[in-house]
């Protein structure tokens, strides 16, 4: 895939060489008016099938000016003037600055310098910078109607207003609740299967080329990655962790006199198991919030490991389970919720 940007020309004159002496023959300004004159429009007949928007070559402004110019005798000859070539990401950018001279039968000439830039994965950035140079070149030294319909009117048929389907994707993609989120990611990487836009090109974070698969795939594998080495670590802490609830008082916990966060902690000689322990740090430590999923995630946890109904005793010496713990908490996130839906009807 390339992409081309291309800059306003300038245009400067000068006047008869040393080497013609015939003034008989007309001036390179009277052959350019004459040029101008005898030029067609030139409308976006080209059609880019990757980002879906029509476009103006230049071979269609080469077309329009082709047999105007040779009708009045009138060449051209380029010289770069400047050429810088970087990298982003896989791609090769080509930068240049573009003189392009107009001599007329006299030896005098007008020049239009531009500036041309270009993309590209190979070898042909340079080409394609030359190409987006010339373009506006011609169109502007020759004044070129571009639409007939539309003079005034350059970026109607932009790509930046014509979004491609696999553009919804990564702007859904970019949002951090699907982008932290595994689940979000595997039901994305679905959708787009189903759509046909797995293969679809686009854009990594990075500035990497790739395809909307791939990048679905590998950030989720890059989480899945990161959330087993957090549970390696948790496993390795869960000792140290233990004993300190046991230890401690309301440890880690916020200090709201909460009788449901409290039931979170446990002390005394009904002390938790070590992967016990471990969940419950994680309820005291995600007590305040709303999220019903954080909760509902920690009682799958505990019923897989066998202690969502392994009594304990909390700091306020009750007997109770995780799974006591986290259905009272649940309730009171519900009603909540359901509190602040009747205010919003009312």
């Amino acid at each position: 895939m390339a992409l081309a940007v291309e800059a306003p020309a300038s245009t400067t004159a000068e006047g008869l060489t040393s080497h013609t002496q015939n003034q008989a023959q007309p001036t390179i300004y009277e052959l350019m008016a004459r040029v101008m004159n005898d030029v067609r429009d030139v409308g976006k007949n080209g059609f880019n099938d990757h980002q879906k928007y029509k476009f103006r070559g230049v071979d269609d402004f080469i077309g329009a000016l082709a047999q105007p110019l040779r009708d009045h005798g009138v060449f051209m000859m380029t010289e770069i003037l400047d050429f810088q070539v970087s990298v982003r990401g896989k791609m090769n950018a080509v930068h240049m600055r573009v003189a392009f001279h107009f001599y007329g039968p006299t030896g005098d000439k007008v020049t239009a310098t531009t500036l041309g830039e270009a993309s590209d994965t190979a070898d042909k950035a340079s080409n394609k910078a030359m190409s987006a140079a010339l373009k506006y070149a011609l169109m502007q030294t020759f004044m070129i109607p571009v639409d007939a319909g539309s003079l005034d009117d350059g970026d109607r048929d932009h790509p930046e207003g014509q979004a491609s389907p696999a553009d919804g994707y990564m702007q859904r993609l970019r949002k951090p609740a699907v982008w932290n989120n595994v689940t979000a990611l595997q039901a994305m990487h679905t959708e787009a299967k189903a759509d046909g836009l797995l293969n679809a090109r686009v854009y990594a974070p990075g500035g990497d080329e790739t395809t909307l698969g791939e990048l679905i795939v590998a950030r989720g594998t890059a989480l899945k990655a990161e959330a087993a080495e957090r549970e390696a670590r948790q496993a390795a802490e869960a000792p140290a962790v233990a004993a300190q609830v046991v230890a401690e008082t309301g440890s880690g916990a916020p200090t709201d006199g909460s009788s449901g966060e409290a039931a979170a902690e446990a002390a005394g000689p009904g002390a938790p198991s070590e992967y016990l322990a471990k969940l419950l740090r994680q309820v005291s430590d995600c007590w305040n919030s709303n999220n019903l999923l954080i909760f509902n995630q920690i009682g799958e946890d505990g019923a897989q490991h066998g202690v969502l109904d392994e009594e304990f005793t909390d700091k306020r010496g009750v007997v109770t389970t995780l799974r006591k713990v986290l259905d009272d908490r649940i309730a009171e996130i519900q009603a909540a919720q359901g509190g602040d839906a009747e205010r919003s009807a009312a």
